[in-house]
């Protein structure tokens, strides 16, 4: 870790001017827009994310005439806009451009402050979440369909499900699906993880909701290194034993913090149809120290321990902790927009709100992000405080005297 603490101010700098000027070029965002540009839809997006946990077209309103903001956005005194207008705008508006600016926000600090890594490799994480909507709503969004079997009545709730990349630190790749084709982990997820680009030194994670023996070969295939947890049957995972890769003695098996390791083999494995897989994968089995549950990790790694086969899973339990803290602390299990294009800028900006305060949460070492995301918010604050104090000719300096120094 480059630094020992970090500024609010500091962080934010690090996205520049010039950063936002190329991609609103590239992607033509401003295209016969003039007041809500795409800029100012970033600025006030992101605003409301760090100052509410549930934001609405009126409280975006009513955000934008805070004075505090309208200096901190450079906002000329003339400019107005309503909730209708908003809603309107961001219906419209190219989410490409909140993708790119995603994606090179994520690149511009993972330079600065890169993730952690097991065994020379980081973890990738992938994983799904839903979020419901009234059925009636979501058509008005003009997207129709949603991705579940429960749904009887034009009004009743219907789920969108949102697959995530996540290492840990960012969120790398996203994708929205609201078809019932997708409903299923083994169709969802195999498109999130076939899109991201992996570097030798990057392990796909993911839980046994893909199961697919075909889905797995075809990551072996494509060089996609991955461990996971299998579904077992009748207590255990099919297969035809090509070697042991750890001699465990069974009277006295290998141990960690929280499983007895009892196998360790090269297999191959069988579908749900009894067609054995052409390739080998790496089964091992365990079981847990506090209930006896037994657990059946898969891989086509053969080049790491098995301690840390099972450490880079349990690392998996980071994206579920990652979706709790979009969901409670940005609203993302409510859906400010109804149409596909405004869930994903809003999705694209709940990712960019949650890696900034996330880094802050993690460089700062606050005790639990929630106070990270006040502290946060209250730096932010601060700052828009001290412009508005040289608007009026006073001296922000004296500012810095009263703030009680956090870190």
């Amino acid at each position: 870790m480059k630094r020992q603490s970090l500024r609010v101010k500091d962080l934010l700098d690090q996205i520049p001017q010039a950063f936002f000027d190329r991609i609103g070029e590239e992607v033509q965002v401003d295209y016969q827009v003039k007041k809500l540009t795409g800029q100012r839809i970033f600025n006030l997006l992101l605003y409301g994310l760090i100052k509410r946990n549930n934001l609405s077209w009126r409280i975006l309103e009513t955000l934008l005439d805070d004075v505090k903001f309208r200096q901190y956005a450079d906002l000329p005194p003339d400019f107005e806009s309503d909730h209708s207008s908003l809603a309107t705008r961001l219906s419209r508006i190219r989410s490409s451009y909140f993708e790119s600016l995603h994606e090179q926000v994520s690149l511009l600090l993972q330079n600065e402050y890169p993730t952690d890594k097991i065994g020379g490799y980081k973890i990738m994480r992938f994983d799904s979440t839903l979020v419901s909507i009234a059925g009636t709503l979501l058509k008005i969004g003009g997207l129709i369909h949603g991705v579940n079997t429960k749904k009887k009545k034009p009004a009743d709730p219907v789920d969108i499900k949102f697959c995530v990349g996540f290492d840990g630190w960012y969120g790398t790749k996203v994708k929205v699906f609201n078809e019932q084709t997708y409903v299923s982990e083994n169709a969802a997820l195999p498109e999130i993880i076939s899109a991201h680009t992996f570097g030798k030194d990057e392990i796909a994670v993911f839980d046994r909701g893909l199961n697919s023996r075909r889905r797995l070969e075809e990551f072996s295939e494509n060089a996609i290194q991955f461990v996971c947890r299998s579904i077992a049957h009748g207590g255990t995972v099919k297969h035809d034993l090509k070697r042991a890769i750890t001699e465990i003695d069974k009277e006295h098996p290998k141990e960690t913090d929280t499983l007895f390791i009892k196998a360790d083999l090269e297999v191959y494995l069988y579908s749900q149809n009894s067609k054995k897989t052409k390739q080998t994968f790496r089964l091992i089995e365990a079981d847990r120290k506090d209930s006896g549950e037994k657990l059946f990790f898969l891989s086509n790694m053969f080049d790491l321990s098995v301690e840390e086969i099972v450490l880079i899973y349990r690392k998996r339990w980071d994206i579920e902790c990652f979706f709790k803290f979009i969901k409670q602390e940005f609203g993302f299990k409510h859906l400010l927009s109804r149409s596909k294009n405004g869930i994903e800028v809003m999705l694209y900006m709940t990712l960019i709100a949650f890696e900034l305060i996330h880094i802050y949460y993690k460089v700062n070492r606050i005790e639990g992000f929630k106070i990270a995301k006040l502290k946060f918010e209250q730096e932010l604050e601060e700052e828009m405080l001290k412009i508005v104090i040289e608007m009026c000719k006073g001296s922000p300096q004296l500012l810095d005297s009263l703030i009680v120094k956090r870190f």
